[in-house]
């Protein structure tokens, strides 16, 4: 499952795209990625899927493009994880 570390990466790979921005490309809430990203709410499945759908569309026009399996793979990069 992704990890609010893993996305706030990707934000700001983007070039710190907002999380209204990241909002209107994936069709999630801002308030639902606000509470992602202070860790009080987790993703249903779903909606991570949904926000890696919008990190892919707003990666697309910089012609980059986003390692999906990274974002999802469960693993945050912190010690015991």
């Amino acid at each position: 499952m992704m990890s609010p570390d893993r996305l706030r990466l990707a934000m700001e790979l983007l070039g710190s795209i907002t999380q209204g921005e990241l909002s209107r490309a994936s069709g999630v809430s801002t308030t639902t990625i606000s509470l992602f990203l202070s860790r009080k709410r987790t993703l249903r499945p779903t909606l991570a899927v949904r926000l890696v759908a919008g990190l892919e569309r707003a990666f697309a026009p910089k012609g980059a493009r986003l390692d999906t399996a990274f974002f999802m793979d469960g693993h945050d990069g912190r010690a015991g994880a």
